[in-house]
């Protein structure tokens, strides 16, 4: 038979892990960007595997829109002709 190990991290942990405050720990798992933790006679814990989870999708999410705003815009040619027009008009061209 296999035991199930899974790891525990106190507030503390989790703060350093994710390298913020222990007060932004609380606030994450307030508004419910973190996982909710589990209490154990007045222990708060929260599974590693579940707050690694949460840091790499938001880092697969960020690699998305990275790749996005690489992509190159289509090319304009409105300054080009906002320059012709203007030189039409002067009478310079």
């Amino acid at each position: 038979m296999t035991a199930l190990v899974t790891k525990f991290l106190s507030v503390k942990e989790v703060a350093t892990v994710m390298h913020v405050s222990v007060a932004t720990v609380w606030r994450y798992a307030q508004r419910g960007t973190l996982p909710e933790p589990i209490r154990i006679d007045g222990h708060t814990w929260w599974i590693e595997a579940e707050v690694v989870a949460v840091i790499e999708n938001k880092m697969s999410m960020r690699r998305k829109n990275v790749v996005a705003s690489i992509a190159p815009a289509p090319a304009s040619n409105t300054k080009n002709e906002r320059v012709r027009v203007r030189l039409e008009r002067s009478g310079m061209r």
